[in-house]
This record gives structure tokens, C-alpha cells and sequence, in this order.
């Protein structure tokens, strides 16, 4: 209901591995707040706002990766949900486009000068580019600004029965535009404690190979084609998988998911990358 309002914590792992070998993990942490702005018979207006992030490894408040990561530090996104809590839109995708690309500029504009500084700008100024080709379309800025929220209502605006599967062909958004990829998605009611009014559901998609494969030689023939070069080769994406499994756990009287685990697991050949994000909610 309108006024309703709460903080998630969202904690983010991710390893990557070669020949079955780790070479690479990193962990975040991030607080949001969320916000019932509007509620009636048509939907709800909710506001998605990030707060801080820390870093396993304890970083320096100057440090550049640390100004990345706060460019979306404290913006509200005012995310647009239908009666049956499937979000729609972003609400102020304009402002937002608007606000980040100038966080980027300004960011670049005080990037000093020097040896370490010089690798900065330029990586800034990379990063700026591929925020501005990003952000070029309404459809991209939701994209991006709407990833952690759309994982945590996902479950909404569906009925569930104790044991028996919902199935459905779903697609993954692709993070680097393009088409997204279509998967099989399945989710279960598995347990539903009626004293404590707790709701277990797990969830699973996964990508087509074929068509994965497909979509990604597109986008490698499309982008040489630009650059007016060779189309690379793109065998090895026949080989590419990615699948996502989580465990969620509803809170039935308010509505409100209070804890979500998503493993991600994406397989390439002898390359593997693993993310793992948990949501999980505080009353205020």
C-alpha cells in the first residue's frame, strides 16, 4: 500500500574460472530503499533508490572504482508496476539518463592528471562512450535500471499451487543490447508455512544453446561489419550455456519477497563464470 516502505540489502559474488581453476572473485554489498509512491486499481509507483556499496576488500572512499560505482548512489528510480506487479516502465528514465551521463562528465572533468590518472581518464572516458550508447533508447536506460529489481518481482503476478510447476518460454535481457536470449523458465511452490505466513518458491531458466550461439554471432558480425572488419570466427559459442536457479521466500501477508538467492552460471568451453546475488529484506 502506499507509504509501505523497507531496505534490501543486496550482496553480490562473483568467481570466474579457467580449465576449472579460479583466477578471479570480487564481492559487493549493496543497501536500496524502496517506496510505496502510488498505489491504486491500476498499479503502484515505486521508488528504487541505492545507497551505499561496500567492497570485501576494504577500498579508500577516493579510489576510481569507488566513484564508478557510486554514479547511481542516492538516484531514485521511480519504477512503474501494473496491478498484478509485473514493472512496466521506469517512470524518470530521462532524468536519469540525464543525471548519469553528466555524473560521468564531471567525474572525467576532476580525473587527475598523472601516470595512474591518464589510465583512468581513458578508461572513464571508454566507460562514458559505452553509457551513452547504453542509455540511447527509453528501452535500454529500463533495461539497465530495472536489473536488480525486476530479479526481486519476479514471482509476482502469477498463482501458485503447492507442487505443481508454472512453465514458460521467458527471454534473458542481453547486457550488452542486442536480442535477448530466449530460455525455458520454470517455477515451483514448494512449501507454504500457514503460522508464519512464509511461502518457499525455487525458480530455474535456461538459455537455448542453438539460439544463444545464434544471437551472439549476429552481434559479432554485426560490430566488425561497423568496424569495417573481418567477422571473427564463433565456433566456440556453440559451446556457450547459461543458466539461472533461485530459492525465494514470501512473506504472504504483506506480499513482499524477503529473500532471494540467484546463482548464475554461464559456461563457455573451459571458461566458467558463477554470480551470486542475495536480496534480502528489513522492515524499516
Amino acid at each position: 500500500m502506499k507509504g509501505d516502505s523497507f531496505t534490501l540489502t543486496i550482496a553480490r559474488a562473483r568467481e570466474k574460472s579457467v580449465g576449472g581453476q579460479s583466477i578471479v572473485s570480487g564481492k559487493t554489498r549493496t543497501h536500496f530503499t524502496i517506496e510505496v509512491l502510488r498505489a491504486d486499481d491500476t498499479g503502484y509507483s515505486v521508488g528504487w533508490t541505492a545507497g551505499d556499496t561496500t567492497f570485501e576488500t576494504s577500498l579508500p572512499s577516493e579510489t576510481f572504482l569507488r566513484q564508478i560505482v557510486d554514479l547511481m548512489k542516492g538516484k531514485q528510480i521511480v519504477l512503474q508496476v501494473d496491478a498484478r506487479g509485473t514493472i512496466t516502465g521506469v517512470q524518470n528514465w530521462k532524468e536519469l539518463r540525464s543525471e548519469t551521463l553528466k555524473a560521468l562528465d564531471a567525474l572525467l572533468a576532476k580525473t587527475p592528471d598523472s601516470h595512474n590518472g591518464s589510465a583512468d581518464q581513458t578508461l572513464l572516458s571508454n566507460l562514458r562512450a559505452q553509457w551513452e550508447t547504453m542509455f540511447a533508447t527509453k528501452e535500454q536506460v529500463e533495461q539497465l535500471c530495472t536489473r536488480d529489481a525486476r530479479i526481486y518481482f519476479m514471482i509476482f503476478g502469477r498463482r501458485y499451487v503447492l507442487n505443481e510447476p508454472h512453465e514458460y518460454d521467458d527471454l534473458l535481457p542481453n547486457p550488452i543490447g542486442g536480442d535477448p536470449f530466449p530460455t525455458k523458465a520454470r517455477i515451483i511452490l514448494q512449501a507454504f508455512n500457514q503460522q508464519s505466513g512464509q511461502a518457499t518458491l525455487s525458480w530455474n531458466q535456461k538459455t537455448n544453446p542453438k539460439q544463444t550461439a545464434r544471437i551472439l554471432e549476429s552481434m559479432l558480425k554485426d560490430l566488425a561489419a561497423r568496424r569495417g572488419k573481418r567477422s571473427p570466427e564463433t565456433e566456440s559459442t556453440t559451446t556457450l550455456s547459461m543458466e539461472d536457479n533461485a530459492d525465494i521466500t514470501v512473506d504472504v501477508r504483506t506480499g513482499w519477497v524477503n529473500r532471494l538467492i540467484l546463482t548464475r552460471s554461464i559456461n563457455l568451453g573451459t571458461r566458467a563464470q558463477t554470480d551470486i546475488t542475495s536480496i534480502v529484506r528489513s522492515a524499516q
